[in-house]
């Protein structure tokens, strides 16, 4: 049987096992025998009671000691800096059992070629709609070789409580995971039922609904996919499943549900008498409306005990009698690209009590600081990279590859800081967050580009390096260099592709769907970078292509204007000094028609642009995606840079920048859109007065409540389209921008909220004809 994982700190007892551990496999490889990392890492995890991807990622901290106290570490541990100060401790102690450092054989000089680009390859896999992108219900010995991060907030908390449970006795423990596909439910299943033994076996090698295994003197019925249609149940076959395993006591329960299957099931239940409910759908009706607590005398109900955001815990009751430990994970509320929120269990005599921290949205200028394990999407970047190791020794004179150079790149990490701030401006600007199919087609983009979707696994090496001479006609040495830096990742991860026919459209890849929404050349807002999001970035760039600049070098330019501390110097790479060579020697060349020489500078421009942009987490729209993080964590409190835009949008004055002057709604016309200046024809109006607004949040999601003289009127969700929208009005008069055509139904529905008959007992009344509004009375008949 699988033993799960602990928390916190590494205890003293557990990494002197880590040692011995890593010091078993060290040996081996310095004597040249084979061993399989995978057999010690399940060893280790019988002791340490600590997850598979745990052990790798301390294994890879105790290769960083090693490394800064100058002995051999196992090639196949990259160093992971940011280490446990007791880890170096216990380490030194044990200092003279490590061999020496060899240089020949040590891991800082880099993989083989032939090895670094077999890694390659394997991301083809790992693409959007590669093969290995959704887990199977049991992982392969190979999975487990695999880079892996943190899962969602509370998964494996949960895991793990589970976990526990499995030989703990008392209640029986039910864990549904629940949210969308690619959310990793498949993948946490899967680590949890292995090492059971599986119950009559399907041997057809097809994914089923359900799996039934074995662990001791108890089961576990795992519902690996709920969207398979069920053979017995045609109707609510998980309420009939919940119902079977809560008759038979021994049994355990583990559920990956997408949230369709749950208002699928919801529905059918809704209107039935609570006291004929059965056990499964008395659960599915507290996860659809979590009751405050137990409605004694009725059979089958669920006493909640916590419930936040991403996760709900209660106990299923008999008439008032526990049968089950209830534990319910959102796996797809909380972005893999914040913090996670802390989350653990206290015993009481109920059984396991869940305490959870809340899920917190971060500023987005503090995001540049963060270190790689911050984040679940963070940990699995700087893992890939990490591991790809740093081909040294392979380049020859002439010679660029932009892929080379994306490793080159995203070793910093503060560069993957700003490659992460970038894509997490991307879910703020589209409303959706980053599965992690798609944080993996990211990551695949950002080092190869989107050649798994256009080439051939095997050819990789061959299509991504070119060699420059200088006998080269410029125009051609350029266009290709242009081609190459398709593959670059600040062009790749918004879907920037220039060919001779033409560039391509990024919204038919669903990472660059998302991700080209904040391009940063979108908008390339000028002013010098700095902290302040409100400020503008692109002066810097946009001065490199002046006066002597566009026929000498733009990329020296701009490494002479920007500060020693500007990540940008992190950035540049020999393949980015290639297309700058060639961008000088084609804007010097005298056969170069004037039609190119534009094309050139406006591609390098963007190229440019985009690279120093990614390089500090700038994304475009960086002031108002800064704004609504604002907006979330200080709710219920409007900062003032929206309020007064809000209130413009909502409600426009008659005569902007008057005082005294008053928002008019039609309220006869066939739409509600507020009078405003004179009117050549007579109207009939609602004067409304002052409303008050306040926001309230719902995981990532914010709602502005708007209401007059204490009374609601209505709620509308706060997203980044109406922050962009309210940022763009000033002085008491709507703005407009390329969001407004989406936002106009939404400011629609609010006025129209205002006319319903509760809201007009004391309305005000007036008729509008010029630049006057009368007072209209209504009698009541």
């Amino acid at each position: 049987m699988t033993v799960f994982l602990s928390s916190g700190a590494w205890t003293d007892d557990e990494i002197d096992r880590l040692i011995d551990s890593y010091l078993a496999m060290l040996l081996r490889e310095v004597s040249g025998e084979p061993f399989v990392k995978r057999r010690f890492n399940l060893e280790l995890q019988e002791h340490v009671r600590r997850s598979h991807a745990a052990i790798e990622f301390k294994y890879g901290n105790l290769s960083a000691v090693l490394r800064d106290l100058g002995r051999r570490y196992i090639n196949g541990y990259k160093p992971r800096a940011h280490y446990q100060a007791s880890l170096r401790t216990l380490a030194e102690k044990r200092i003279n059992e490590f061999p020496m450092a060899m240089t020949q054989h040590q891991s800082e000089t880099g993989t083989g070629f032939p090895e670094f680009w077999a890694q390659i390859q394997q991301l083809w896999d790992r693409s959007t709609g590669g093969g290995d992108v959704a887990a199977k219900p049991e992982a392969s010995d190979a999975d487990e070789e695999k880079p892996t991060a943190p899962r969602p907030p509370g998964v494996d908390e949960a895991c793990n409580w589970f976990g526990e449970g499995m030989s703990a006795g008392g209640l029986p423990r039910f864990l549904m995971l629940v949210g969308g596909p690619g959310a990793g439910k498949s993948h946490a299943a899967s680590a949890l039922v292995k090492g059971l033994t599986k119950v009559s076996p399907p041997d057809d090698g097809l994914a089923h609904r359900r799996y039934t295994y074995s662990t001791g003197a108890n089961r576990v019925t795992l519902i690996n996919d709920a969207t398979i249609p069920s053979d017995e149940h045609e109707r609510q076959p998980l309420c009939h499943e919940i119902d079977e395993i809560v008759q038979n006591a021994d049994h355990q329960l583990i559920a990956c549900v997408n949230r369709g299957i749950l208002v699928e099931e919801a529905n059918a239940i809704a209107g039935k008498d609570a006291a004929e409910l059965s056990a499964g759908e008395a659960i599915l009706t507290w996860l659809n409306s979590d009751p405050s607590g137990t409605q004694h005398g009725q059979s089958w109900t669920v006493e909640s005990q916590q419930r936040l955001d991403y996760v709900m815990s209660g106990l299923l009751l008999d008439a008032g009698s526990p049968k089950a430990q209830i534990l319910v994970v959102f796996v797809d509320v909380c972005s893999l690209l914040e913090r996670r929120p802390e989350m653990f269990f206290e015993g009481s005599t109920e059984g396991d009590r869940l305490a959870a921290g809340t899920y917190e949205i971060s500023d987005v200028g503090q995001r540049l600081s963060w270190q790689d394990d911050a984040c679940p999407a963070g940990s699995l970047l700087a893992q890939v990279v990490n591991d790809l190791g740093e081909p040294i020794n392979v380049r020859h004179e002439g010679q660029v590859n932009p892929i080379l150079a994306n490793v080159e790149s995203l070793r910093s990490e503060r560069i993957r800081a700003g490659l992460l701030s970038v894509l997490r401006g991307a879910e703020i600007v589209n409303g959706k967050r980053f599965t992690y199919r798609e944080i993996w087609g990211a990551t695949v983009r950002a080092l190869v580009g989107g050649l798994p979707e256009i080439a051939d696994r095997q050819s990789v090496e061959e299509i991504s390096t070119s060699t420059l001479t200088p006998a080269m006609d410029p125009v051609k040495s350029f266009k290709e260099l242009r081609q190459l830096a398709n593959q670059r990742f600040s062009q790749a991860i918004f879907g920037v592709e220039y060919s001779d026919s033409g560039s391509s459209d990024p919204r038919r890849n669903p990472v660059t769907r998302l991700t080209s929404a904040v391009d940063p050349m979108r908008d390339a807002v000028p002013g010098i970078l700095s902290a302040d999001a409100s400020t503008g970035w692109a002066t810097s760039v946009t001065d490199s292509f002046t006066g002597p600049a566009a026929t000498g070098s733009p990329l020296k330019n701009l490494l002479d204007r920007i500060d020693e501390e500007d990540a940008f110097r992190d950035v540049v790479t020999t393949f980015d000094e290639g297309v700058d060579a060639a961008f000088s020697a084609v804007m010097n060349f005298d056969g170069l028609k004037d039609a190119d020489r534009y094309s050139f500078i406006h591609w390098y421009g963007g190229y440019l642009g985009r690279l120093y942009a990614v390089a500090n987490g700038v994304m475009a729209f960086r002031r108002d995606v800064s704004l609504w993080a604002e907006t979330w964590y200080s709710s219920p409190t409007l900062p003032d840079d929206i309020r007064d835009g809000l209130r413009t949008l909502l409600r426009p004055k008659r005569r902007p920048q008057d005082n005294d002057s008053a928002s008019l709604i039609p309220i006869l016309d066939s739409r509600t859109d507020p009078v405003v200046g004179q009117q050549t024809e007579a109207k009939m109006a609602l004067r409304t007065g002052d409303v008050d607004m306040k926001t309230l949040t719902v995981g990532e999601d914010i709602f502005l409540i708007l209401s007059e003289q204490g009374v609601e009127i209505a709620r509308m969700p706060l997203d980044f389209q109406l922050v962009r929208e309210a940022t763009a009005c000033g002085s008491d008069r709507p703005g407009m921008t390329e969001l407004t055509e989406s936002t106009s139904p939404r400011l629609e529905r609010f006025r129209a909220a205002r006319l319903v008959p509760s809201q007009l007992i004391t309305a005000d009344y007036r008729v509008v004809h010029g630049d006057r509004d009368l007072l209209l009375n209504v009698a009541k008949g």
